[in-house]
C-alpha cells in the first residue's frame, strides 16, 4: 500500500534485509483495529507492515535489522515562534532492556531533510493499551528551518529477534498560535 499524498519513506543504513516499510491501509490481522474498534479518524492511518508484524526474524542473532522512515510533507510555520506538534498513536513495540526495538521523531529542514531537533530519540517504545495522543511542543530549532517550512519524521528501528505489531499513526497536526 501506498503513502498518504506528499509524504515518503526510506530506509538507512542497516542490514538491508528487512521485510518492514511504513504502509498506508486499515489494519486487519494485527494492530489496534479488532473488528468494530474505529480508528481515530477515517479508514486508513500509517503504520510499520499495515497486515502483520513489523520484519520477521531471520538470524535472530540480535543485531540491528530494521531502519526505516517516515516523513511529513513539507510544513510552512508560516513565520510562527512557537508550535505544536499532536497526533494519535497506537504502539506494540517489543520493550525487552537491551533491546534494539524502538522509534524516534525528529525536525527537519525541509529545504534538504537535514535534522534540526530530535523530538524523540529511541524513546517510543512498549505497548498502549489503545490509541494515545502524542502532543508535544515543536524545538526552538524548528523555527531555524531555512524558508520556515520543516517536515516531521519517525524513524523505527528494530532486530531480529521477535517481531510485533509495531507503530501505527494517525491525524497528524502541527498547530502554531
Amino acid at each position: 500500500p501506498g503513502l498518504p499524498t506528499d509524504w515518503t519513506s526510506g530506509t538507512n543504513p542497516a542490514d538491508n534485509s528487512s521485510l518492514t516499510s511504513w504502509e498506508l491501509g486499515t489494519p486487519a490481522n494485527v494492530g489496534p483495529v479488532p473488528p468494530g474498534v474505529p480508528l481515530p479518524s477515517g479508514a486508513n492511518c500509517v503504520a510499520t507492515n499495515i497486515m502483520g508484524n513489523y520484519d520477521d526474524p531471520a538470524t535472530d542473532n540480535g543485531i540491528p535489522h530494521t531502519d526505516i522512515w517516515l516523513r511529513s510533507p513539507a510544513i510552512d510555520l508560516g513565520g510562527a515562534t512557537a508550535g505544536t506538534l499532536t497526533f494519535q498513536q497506537w504502539t506494540e513495540i517489543e520493550d525487552v532492556p537491551g533491546d534494539f526495538d524502538y522509534g524516534s521523531i525528529r525536525i527537519l529542514d525541509a529545504s534538504d531533510d537535514s535534522v534540526l531537533a530530535v523530538m524523540e530519540n529511541r524513546t517510543i517504545d512498549g505497548s498502549t493499551s489503545g490509541w494515545e495522543e502524542y502532543s508535544k511542543a515543536l524545538p526552538a530549532e524548528a523555527f531555524t528551518a531555512t524558508a520556515g517550512t520543516i517536515k516531521v519524521e519517525w524513524q523505527f528501528e528494530a532486530d531480529d529477534i521477535d517481531s510485533f505489531a509495531g507503530w501505527y499513526i494517525d491525524d497528524v497536526t502541527v498547530t502554531t498560535p
